[in-house]
């Protein structure tokens, strides 16, 4: 069920000014908000075991961009997406390539369906880096160590969101006129990065918090609900126009006949 609109409500909320604070200080999900639960609905069916191969496996370290031996793997959901996640070998063997692929394969059966449906495939490294992702490729990067901190402290399900919402969503947009509109009629930002970044990190920083907002209120305080409404209306009612566009129910398959 949808939360009252946010576009109605758009004439009794006014913007606030220019100069108004973000609400978090660094990065929607360094907070103690879980927007997305442990035990949200995961349409996760199975993990399918494709072997080793020869892949890109990009790396913000550097180093070569072609990897060999690298474990393949499909995640397949129960609404008939399907997406491969690529662990390099450095990672270890096959089980414990997919002890660290297991959880990242779930977050992502967490995602609303269309952005789920539009991944293109998801890398897994070693070692603790900050995720990235490609929008023109439809996929994001993710490393070992950064993911086991990020469930340890509940925001595993948020970063896949936001590396999705990079992948799936930035492209057409975040560079779009009716985006960069509504960020110049609000002023304002949710957070300090998506100030300092509001062309690569606002649409994504915004989109995770308001999707909450939208979708599942009862997880927000209601102060910060209404400081949203105020400080960012009109990227709210693009927001909410977008998922009603695109967030549609899709029916779900049988376990056994997507697994086979």
């Amino acid at each position: 069920m949808r939360h009252a609109a946010f576009a109605v409500a758009l004439g009794a909320c006014l913007p606030l000014s220019a100069a108004a604070e973000p609400l978090f200080f660094s990065s929607v999900t360094s907070n103690d908000i879980d927007y997305i639960l442990t035990d949200d609905p995961d349409a996760l069916a199975c993990l399918v075991d494709r072997g080793d191969g020869r892949r890109e496996m990009p790396d913000k370290r550097g180093g070569p961009l072609m990897a060999e031996g690298v474990h393949l793997f499909d995640a397949r959901y129960l609404d008939g997406a399907m997406v491969p996640i690529w662990a390099h070998p450095r990672l270890g063997d096959r089980d414990a390539a997919l002890a660290t692929v297991t959880p990242l394969a779930h977050a992502i059966g967490k995602l609303p369906g269309f952005m789920r449906a539009k991944l293109d495939h998801v890398v897994l490294l070693d070692g603790d880096e900050s995720a990235f992702a490609e929008d023109r490729g439809r996929f994001f990067v993710v490393y070992a160590e950064n993911l086991a901190r990020r469930i340890a402290s509940h925001d595993l399900e948020e970063t896949v969101f936001h590396e999705s919402v990079h992948a799936t969503l930035d492209q057409p947009h975040a560079a779009s006129e009716a985006w960069r509109a509504a960020q110049q009629a609000d002023g304002g930002f949710l957070t300090g990065y998506g100030a300092e970044n509001p062309d690569g990190e606002d649409l994504a920083e915004t989109l995770l918090i308001a999707y909450a907002a939208l979708r599942h209120p009862e997880r927000l305080p209601a102060a910060l609900t209404e400081r949203l409404r105020r400080q960012v209306p009109h990227r709210l009612a693009f927001i909410e126009n977008l998922l009603t566009r695109l967030d549609r129910p899709a029916a779900m398959r049988d376990r056994a006949a997507v697994c086979g």
